[in-house]
């Protein structure tokens, strides 16, 4: 874990919130200088607590109205990295996790339909290694993409 200070916690938290605040915004909130808060955030991205900036995109709006999650087993003697490679080239994940558990990789997806989820299930278990797969389709999302809380930063209820 990287050590951050006080600071360093509430720029990260008021970036998650708008990464489009100005450095001046931000240093109104955590009570320094606009130079000193751009060099944080310098800082910050350089050691890598930062990733990187980007608009959040609504699904929906897209044409991709379904979200499922999948479990994905593996053929013993394949690794989840080399599975995780292999799926990559499925722009539909959105994210891949190695899980601990009955499973070995968890994946959140997106399709336009219930017809094109079943399409990429069935590409899913023609992937190497996989040997099988469950999936769990959502019926409405109450929330996702919270901002990380940094340990040490207490946020009204």
């Amino acid at each position: 874990m990287i050590q951050l200070d006080s600071a360093d916690r509430v720029i990260v938290l008021e970036l998650q919130g708008d990464d489009r605040l100005t450095y001046s915004e931000i240093a109104g909130r955590v009570g320094l200088s606009a130079a000193t808060v751009h060099d944080r955030v310098k800082k910050l991205e350089r050691r890598g607590v930062i990733q990187g900036y980007g608009a959040r995109v609504d699904a929906v709006s897209l044409g991709l109205g379904v979200t499922a999650f999948v479990s994905v087993d593996l053929e013993n003697g394949v690794g989840c990295r080399e599975a995780a490679g292999a799926l990559e080239a499925f722009p539909e994940i959105e994210e891949c996790h190695s899980v601990a558990g009955e499973v070995c990789l968890l994946l959140k997806v997106r399709a336009a339909s219930t017809g094109a989820l079943e399409d990429l299930l069935y590409l899913l278990k023609s992937v190497p290694g996989v040997s099988r797969i469950n999936t769990t389709v959502v019926l409405s999302t109450r929330f996702e993409r919270r901002p990380l809380v940094p340990a040490g930063v207490e946020v009204e209820a």
